[in-house]
C-alpha cells in the first residue's frame, strides 16, 4: 500500500497532454510544499476494448477504480472518467480538459453524462482547464480554473517552414481538412505534419480519395524538445481539428511564435478567442482563406500579432498558474 502522502493524484495519461497536464499539476501542489503523488492508471488486456466510445469510458473508469487510494488525505482524479465509478470513502476532487456534458453528447455519452453528474457532485473541488470547461461542467462543487502552463518560447529568428500542424490522430484533427484547404490555397510552400507517419498519414488520405498537396511533409511523432523547436520555425500554426478540449499545441505555438490559423473547433478551445481576437481573418471554417491570409501577411504584421499573444497568454504563464494553486487550490482541496 503506497505511503502517506498529502494528495494522490489518480492519472488517466492516456495522451500526452493529460500526462504533460498531470505532471504540471503535481508539480504546482509540490512547489506549494503539498506532497502529491502519481498514481497511473493500468488498462490491462482490456484495452483492446477501446473501440467505441462509451466503452472506451467504461473499460478506463473500470481501471481507475482498480487505483489504490489508501494513504492519502484527499484523491485527485486527472479526467472525468476516471472519477466515474470511483469508489466510496473520502475526499475527492476532479481535475479534466473537458466535461462528458460538452464532449460526450448523444446516445453513446448517455450513461457518461449521468455517471458524470454524480461524481462531480460529491467533489470537494473542480479543477477545469478552461473556462468553458467550468461553466460546461455539472454539478454543485466549486471549481478552480487551473490552465496547463504554457512556458515562454522566443522561437527562431528565422521562419524557414511556412507552416505546421498537428495530425496524430488523423480523423480528430482534420488532416482531410487541412489537405483540402492547402491544396486550394494553390500553395507550393512547404507544410511540415507531426505525429503521424508518412505512410499511415497517405493510407488514410486515400481511404477519403484526398491526394496530399504540394510542398507537404510528414515527419511522424517527434519529442518534445524537437517540436519546439520545429513551432518556433514555424510562420502558421494550422489546425483543422474537429474537436478540441482545450489546445495545448495551439497555446504552445502563439507563444513560440507562429501565428494561429484555425477553424473554429468546436469544445473548449482556449486558443480560440484569443485568435479571434489577435487576427479575425487568420479563422474560418473555411481554412483555405485564413491560410492564404496567413501566408500573406506582412512581416510587421506579424511582429505585432507576436506581441499581441505574448500578452495575451499572460493568464497561461508558469507563474501566474503557480499563484493559482497557492491561493486557490491548495486551500480548495482543504489542505492550506
Amino acid at each position: 500500500m503506497p505511503g502517506p502522502v498529502d494528495v494522490a493524484l489518480v492519472s488517466l495519461g492516456t495522451t500526452l497532454g493529460l500526462r504533460r497536464a498531470d505532471e504540471a499539476f503535481a508539480a504546482g501542489l509540490r512547489a506549494e510544499g503539498v506532497s502529491c503523488e502519481l498514481r497511473p492508471v493500468r488498462i490491462g488486456r482490456a484495452g483492446v476494448l477501446r473501440r467505441q466510445v462509451a466503452v472506451t469510458d467504461l473499460v478506463e473508469a473500470m481501471a481507475a477504480r482498480r487505483v489504490p487510494r489508501g494513504g492519502a488525505r484527499v484523491t485527485v482524479f486527472s479526467t472525468v472518467t476516471a472519477a466515474l465509478l470511483r469508489p466510496g470513502g473520502g475526499p475527492y476532487g476532479v481535475r479534466f480538459d473537458s466535461p462528458a456534458a460538452l464532449n460526450r453528447r448523444g446516445v453513446t455519452g448517455a450513461w457518461q453524462r449521468r455517471a458524470e453528474r454524480r461524481a462531480l457532485d460529491g467533489a470537494r473541488a473542480l479543477f477545469p482547464w478552461s473556462d468553458a470547461a467550468a461553466e460546461a461542467a455539472p454539478g454543485r462543487a466549486p471549481r478552480v480554473v487551473v490552465p496547463v502552463p504554457v512556458e515562454e518560447s522566443r522561437g527562431g529568428a528565422e521562419r524557414d517552414i511556412a507552416a505546421l500542424a498537428y495530425a496524430g490522430d488523423p480523423a480528430k484533427r482534420g488532416l482531410d481538412v487541412l489537405c483540402r484547404a492547402w491544396a486550394a490555397a494553390e500553395t507550393d510552400a512547404r507544410l511540415v505534419v507531426s505525429g503521424v507517419e508518412e505512410d499511415r498519414a497517405r493510407a488514410w488520405l486515400g481511404r477519403r480519395r484526398i491526394e496530399p498537396p504540394p510542398g507537404i511533409e510528414f515527419i511522424g511523432p517527434v519529442e518534445r524538445g524537437r517540436w519546439l523547436e520545429l513551432v518556433g520555425r514555424a510562420r502558421l500554426f494550422v489546425n483543422a481539428s474537429r474537436w478540441e478540449d482545450f489546445g495545448i499545441s495551439q497555446l504552445e505555438a502563439l507563444s513560440a511564435g507562429a501565428l494561429l490559423v484555425t477553424t473554429p473547433s468546436p469544445g473548449p478551445y482556449a486558443a480560440l478567442p484569443i485568435a479571434r481576437e489577435l487576427a479575425p481573418a487568420l479563422v474560418d471554417a473555411d481554412l483555405a482563406s485564413p491560410v492564404a491570409a496567413g501566408l500573406a501577411l506582412a512581416d510587421a504584421d506579424a511582429a505585432g500579432y507576436r506581441e499581441r499573444a505574448a500578452a495575451a497568454l499572460a493568464p497561461f504563464r508558469p507563474a501566474a498558474v503557480q499563484r493559482v494553486m497557492g491561493e486557490r487550490v491548495v486551500p480548495a482541496l482543504g489542505l492550506g
